[in-house]
């Protein structure tokens, strides 16, 4: 009886602790300008709506609009105390209004202004969508940028609406 009994304290303590997943997330409340930049070229502009009724959730939203140019923006996010910063990715919903567009979202490190990961998917209709980059490696990061961006060339201006950012780190992901 004893030795059972011993083999199974050994075998608890062998188990590996699991590292908790990290979130950080954004959804454009109270002052969306105390946190998030907007960034524009061409005929681009980056803005929220605040109180309007557009929110996927809660009451405000971002947007971008551009037909020549891009729009874009982007929050800092302090990743420095997580625990596990080795698979991360970033989250966000947008909707495209008039049609389907394409719409980016990028991690970057601003140490150098490097980009460490982005997805451009097409969004196909009416309704926020998600978009998610793939998994990437931020140790030794402290802090990242999340960045939705669009962009166009032809001239033919649209919005895009945007909520809900989330960037999520770790094995318990």
């Amino acid at each position: 009886m004893s030795a059972v009994i011993g083999l199974t304290v050994v075998g608890l303590s062998a188990t590996p602790a699991h590292a908790s997943a990290s979130q950080f997330s954004d959804g454009f409340e109270g002052n969306p300008w105390s946190h998030w930049e907007p960034l524009v070229s061409g005929d681009g502009r980056a803005d929220a709506d605040i109180d309007q009724g557009f929110a996927r959730t809660g009451a405000n939203n971002g947007w971008l609009y551009t037909g020549q140019g891009w729009a874009a923006e982007r929050i800092a996010v302090p990743i420095g105390p997580w625990e596990d910063r080795s698979n991360c990715s970033a989250e966000i919903y947008a909707q495209p209004l008039g049609g389907g567009a394409q719409v980016g979202l990028e991690i970057w490190d601003p140490n150098g202004w490097h980009k460490l990961t982005a997805t451009a998917p097409w969004l196909t209709g009416p309704g926020y969508q998600p978009i998610r980059t793939t998994s990437v490696n931020l140790t030794g990061i402290d802090r990242v940028y999340v960045q939705a961006i669009f962009g166009k060339d032809n001239g033919v201006k649209q919005f895009v609406r945007l909520d809900d950012m989330t960037l999520r780190c770790g094995s318990g992901r």
